[in-house]
């Protein structure tokens, strides 16, 4: 019964892979399935897994069927800006990278990773460059995080959260 139940955990996880536009990697392994944590299960001599066997062929990592898609040009407009910095220090951010408080990084919802932008602040005329590194913010109404290194360019540490202007470069 017990192995009834992993069957057909990973059969629903593929199939909610497939119905996001995941495919499954190309590492073909033949009759066995690798379940972290475990060793190695011949599924073929379980006669109620027998018929799924085949959709089981390949397993590995899921990567997007999709390639990310290039920066949109010249976004320009006003965001709602918000900053973070101690609590986040060295913690991995959406890119992979390790975050700084002390770079010029910054966290978008759905600009691409990698995306250069400029903020203005239009208050006080200063300016900073930085680099979507990150997703986010996750709080309504705000759409950029900047790093502290930022916020501090930009004059608003103190405040906490201001309206600028964005521009992709």
């Amino acid at each position: 019964m017990y192995w009834l139940a992993v069957f057909l955990c990973i059969l629903s996880i593929e199939s909610i892979s497939e119905s996001l536009g995941y495919q499954p990697a190309t590492a073909s392994h033949g009759g066995y399935v690798q379940i972290t944590g475990m060793e190695m299960t011949d599924v073929s001599r379980h006669p109620l897994l027998e018929l799924s066997a085949a959709r089981i062929g390949k397993v590995g990592y899921l990567t997007p069927t999709q390639p990310p898609q290039p920066a949109p040009q010249n976004v320009n407009g006003e965001v709602t800006a918000s900053w973070y910095g101690p609590a986040h220090q060295n913690k991995l951010t959406a890119s992979g990278q390790r975050f700084n408080m002390h770079k010029n990084t910054l966290a978008h919802r759905t600009l691409p990773l990698g995306t250069k932008v400029r903020l203005f602040n239009l208050y006080n005329g200063k300016s900073a460059e930085g680099v979507v590194n990150d997703r986010g913010p996750y709080i309504n109404g705000r759409d950029v995080d900047v790093s502290y290194a930022m916020a501090k360019q930009l004059g608003f540490v103190k405040k906490g959260v201001m309206k600028l202007d964005m521009e992709t470069i």
